[in-house]
């Protein structure tokens, strides 16, 4: 690898902007970074970046995460790395993950400058305080800005005014104008074009309105069977307006949307600073009357007793055993494949039931990965040191282990099972005998394959 001392001049810049209403953002960033360039010497040889990207975490940010790999790789073409001040690099909530992602540069002997700040990054102890300082002031920024746009918008749904989503099956969206005045119907999916108008819910088609009272009727007379409504509506070809046919979840959504009794609900679930979300208790959720009932309440009232009568119809071991059967019979499970199935709960009843599909998936000894079926059967076959040597083949063959690589190469136990035998995929890597430090692993990895050549795995060689 060419020194830094030889060659001092190679950088790249890294440019990012929280929304895409910053229009010139980057342009300016980069004006900023290119005189900051010319003064010192340096010759920008590639740009990363990443447009419209929040800095609270690295996740969403392919710019910075293909920047951070390709600093890791000893084969690279630059010695530093051009920000413009710390908030570009993030403003991580932890303050520490900024650090760490500098250090791990450092250490593989990549500086990084920011080229709009007052002091010099040069590790010293009053630049390593500065940015300290700095990166505290990022991250409580963006606290500030999440508590402003948080009371602004529970203000404007007292008001009535919905914030975001979707309206669901026989309502619209109504575009009003700042002194009241109404526009026009907003169509699914579409924005509306100026800042201070708002938007209420407002009741849609006769013949959607139709079909919902229709819902809550069948429902009752079903005795609070989601899977015989929707079975009804699509054997008489009842529309949905999506084109899709009708599902046992959305009869659930629309029996328990409160819109449908003229209420606007809002606030329900928690999402702050990008956080796993989370439900809120009651009473903190906002209602507001926002138009008259679509049904009664006593029919909204009788349907949803029914609905928690169907959410507790069955025991845990019940619907337990119901999941084991119906995987059984199909050899995979999914939220369709359960709400298809006539002799199980419905996909959305294990989620209240459970608190996700994952853990009742868990309860039953299924695992899965997104689109990627994990067969049953070899739970039990992996022994502790069967899985390690499995892992040491992989590694033997791409020159690292990922859980990307485990999940999409044939025949290696998956990411959860080595979580549920080691505590996670580092304690499994120390187990095995392999780097365990994110920069050794990356480096390694790096090290035994040429600059950003990718080597996939061939699934008809053994390992």
């Amino acid at each position: 690898m060419t020194s830094q001392a030889n060659n001092p001049l190679r950088a790249v810049q890294y440019l990012r902007m929280s929304t895409e209403h910053q229009r010139y953002s980057l342009e300016n960033q980069a004006a900023v970074i290119a005189d900051y360039a010319l003064a010192r010497g340096y010759e920008i040889r590639r740009t990363y970046t990443d447009a419209g990207k929040s800095g609270l975490h690295l996740k969403g940010r392919p710019g910075l995460q293909q920047l951070l790999s390709d600093s890791l790789n000893p084969l690279r073409d630059f010695d530093v790395i051009l920000v413009l001040d710390v908030s570009r690099w993030g403003r991580f909530q932890d303050t520490d993950q900024a650090a760490h992602y500098e250090y791990m540069c450092r250490e593989a002997g990549v500086r990084v400058n920011y080229c709009g700040e007052q002091f010099e990054n040069d590790g010293g102890l009053v630049s390593g305080i500065v940015k300290h300082l700095k990166r505290v002031m990022a991250a409580e920024y963006s606290r500030e800005q999440s508590a402003k746009v948080t009371r602004a918008k529970l203000q404007q749904a007292r008001l009535g005014f919905r914030q975001g989503g979707s309206v669901g099956y026989g309502f619209r969206r109504m575009l009003i104008e700042e002194d009241g005045t109404t526009r026009r119907l907003l169509k699914p999916g579409q924005l509306k074009g100026v800042h201070t108008d708002r938007v209420m819910t407002v009741l849609g088609p006769t013949e959607e309105q139709e079909v919902v009272k229709r819902i809550f009727r069948l429902f009752v007379r079903e005795k609070g069977s989601f899977n015989a409504v929707a079975q009804q509506l699509n054997d008489e070809g009842v529309p949905t307006g999506s084109g899709r046919p009708w599902r046992p979840k959305r009869i659930a959504y629309i029996i328990r949307n409160e819109i449908c009794i003229g209420t606007y609900t809002y606030n329900k679930t928690n999402h702050h600073m990008r956080q796993p979300l989370g439900r809120r208790p009651q009473e903190e959720w906002i209602r507001v009357q926002v138009m008259p009932p679509l049904v009664s309440r006593a029919l909204f009232r009788k349907a949803n007793r029914l609905a928690d009568g169907e959410r507790n119809r069955y025991s845990e071991k019940e619907m337990l055993r119901r999941l084991r059967r119906l995987l059984n019979r199909k050899g995979r499970l999914s939220p369709n494949i359960i709400d298809a199935a006539r002799d199980a709960p419905t996909y959305m009843t294990y989620v209240l039931r459970f608190g996700s599909i994952a853990k009742a998936y868990e309860a039953i000894g299924y695992e899965h990965h997104g689109r990627h079926r994990l067969k049953p059967e070899l739970r039990g076959w992996w022994t502790n040191e069967a899985i390690l040597d499995a892992v040491r083949r992989l590694r033997d063959v791409h020159g690292y282990v990922s859980k990307k690589l485990l999940e999409t190469t044939p025949g290696m136990p998956s990411p959860n099972l080595i979580h549920e035998r080691f505590g996670g995929l580092l304690p499994c890597y120390a187990a095995a005998g392999f780097p365990t430090t994110q920069g050794e692993i990356v480096s390694a990895a790096m090290a035994r394959r040429p600059y950003r050549t990718k080597v996939r795995p061939n699934a008809s060689t053994p390992l």
